[in-house]
C-alpha cells in the first residue's frame, strides 16, 4: 500500500489522539492538553506537523518546532535548532518505512530553513516528555540512532508519596544556620515580584523565566497563588525559589554564588511541606537528572521513568 506524507488539519484530530494512544500510552494528552501545548504554542506551524497515512489509514505522526514567532534565548541562541516534540508510528506499522519517510520530510524542512541541528523532545515550552522512554520506546530509540541521532543527556522522572512528610530535625537545624547568615527561606509575596523577576532573568534558564510570568499572570486572576511559590532570601534579595503546580513539584534553582550550602535542601523540604498542606498526597518531578537525583531520594523520591535525550546535525 503506498504511503503518503502530509501536513496535519484539524480534522485528523480524533484519528491523532488515537495513534497517540496505541503508541506512546503513558503520554496520551487530553485533547485540552493538545490544544494547549501544540496547536495554541506561539511556534507552532502545521508545515511541520507531520502525518503518514496508508490508505486511509494513519501510520504514523511527527511534530517538529522552530522558533518561528516566540524567540527561545539561550535554548536557540543562533536561531539554528529544531525540535521534535512527538513521534508516533503505529505498532503495527513498519517502523523504518513511516519514520524513514516522515523523519526525512521534517528533516529536509528544518534543513531548508536554515537549521543546522535537531534535538528530539526537549524543546523547551511545551515538551511532553525529556526525551525518548528508555524502556517503553526501546525500538523507537534503536531506530533513531540508525538515522544519527545521538544521545547526548539522559532525564529521570521521579514520584514520591507525601502523605506523611514533615521536615527532619536537620533541615529544621540547617534553616535555623541559614538564618543565622541572614539567609531566609519563605513564601513569595506579591511585593517580591519585581525583585523576582530580576533575580530570574539573571540566573534562571529562559524558559523557566517564561514558565514564572505565566504563573504570575495566573496569579493576578486569581487561579495561581503566593503559597505556591517559596523564595530564599539574603539581606533583602532573592536567590533562590520553588514552586509547585498540583503535585509537580519544580522548577527550584539557588543562585550559583550560594549553591553548596544546603539551601536547595531546606528549600525543597519546605515546598513539599507546603504541598502536604495544600491536601497533596504524592509530589513528582518530569525532568532532573543523576545528580539532583540523589537529593531527591533524601526525601522519598524514586525513578519511575528514564529518557534518552537525542540530536542530530543536519
Amino acid at each position: 500500500m503506498t504511503l503518503t506524507v502530509g501536513e496535519y488539519d484539524d480534522s485528523m484530530r480524533g484519528d491523532i489522539l488515537a495513534l497517540w494512544a496505541r503508541a506512546l500510552p503513558f503520554d496520551v494528552p487530553s485533547e485540552g492538553i493538545f490544544e494547549s501545548r501544540v496547536l495554541l504554542d506561539e511556534n507552532f506551524d502545521p508545515s511541520s506537523f507531520l502525518v503518514a497515512r496508508e490508505g486511509d489509514h494513519l501510520a504514523g505522526f511527527v511534530i517538529g518546532y522552530v522558533a518561528r514567532r516566540m524567540p527561545l534565548g539561550d535554548a536557540d541562541p543562533q536561531g539554528t535548532k529544531s525540535w521534535i516534540t512527538i513521534i508516533a508510528i503505529d505498532p503495527g506499522a513498519d517502523l523504518p518505512t513511516v519514520g524513514g519517510a516522515l523523519l526525512g520530510t521534517l528533516e529536509r524542512r528544518f534543513a531548508e530553513w536554515g537549521k543546522t541541528e535537531c534535538s528530539i523532545a526537549n524543546y523547551p515550552p511545551a515538551y511532553f516528555t525529556p526525551g525518548i522512554d528508555k524502556g517503553a520506546s526501546a525500538p523507537l530509540l534503536r531506530y533513531l540512532g540508525t538515522r544519527g541521532y545521538a544521545a547526548f543527556h539522559e532525564a529521570l522522572s521521579m514520584d514520591a508519596s507525601i502523605v506523611l512528610f514533615t521536615p527532619s530535625e536537620s533541615i529544621e537545624a540547617k534553616e535555623l544556620t541559614l538564618r543565622s547568615e541572614g539567609i531566609e527561606v519563605r513564601t513569595y509575596h506579591r511585593s517580591d515580584l519585581v525583585k523576582f523577576l530580576g533575580f530570574l532573568g539573571c540566573s534562571m534558564p529562559t524558559d523557566w523565566v517564561r514558565v514564572e510570568r505565566h504563573n504570575l499572570r495566573k496569579m493576578t486572576e486569581g487561579t495561581f497563588h503566593p503559597e505556591q511559590i517559596t523564595v530564599v532570601t539574603k539581606d533583602g534579595e532573592i536567590i533562590g525559589y520553588c514552586q509547585f503546580e498540583g503535585s509537580h513539584f519544580g522548577p527550584f534553582g539557588v543562585s550559583d554564588a550560594f549553591q553548596g550550602r544546603g539551601i536547595g535542601t531546606v528549600l525543597l523540604a519546605r515546598t513539599l511541606e507546603r504541598m502536604r498542606c495544600a491536601g497533596y498526597h504524592d509530589a513528582w518531578v518530569m525532568w532532573t537528572d543523576d545528580i539532583a537525583a540523589k537529593v531527591y531520594g533524601k526525601f522519598g523520591f524514586r525513578e519511575t521513568r528514564r529518557f534518552v535525550l537525542l540530536k542530530k546535525k543536519l
